[in-house]
């Protein structure tokens, strides 16, 4: 998945697709959906997460995707580099 995600391009609506999909996989996480025992698919989450990173250095105004993701509580605290970044952001 990985790949795929890499050749997205880069856009708003490409940033809040990648954002709804890490929630949607950390709810599955969290409840047991998935098995993650290996780790793959947590790599997999912090990847993208670096990749969103990423996406504002070629388009600032990603940033406000990450709003959705602040008050969010994750089981493995992802999201909160991209809640930083949009709380400086907004200052």
């Amino acid at each position: 998945m990985s790949a795929i995600v890499s050749e997205l391009p880069v856009s708003v609506q490409t940033a809040k697709l990648l954002v709804n999909m890490l929630l949607r996989l950390d709810k599955k996480l969290c409840q047991g959906g998935i098995d993650d025992s290996n780790g793959t698919v947590g790599g997999f989450v912090y990847e993208t997460v670096d990749m969103l990173k990423e996406y504002i250095n070629l388009d600032t105004s990603c940033i406000k995707v990450f709003k959705k993701l602040c008050g969010q509580s994750t089981c493995f605290g992802w999201e909160e580099p991209l809640v930083k970044i949009f709380d400086e952001h907004e200052k």
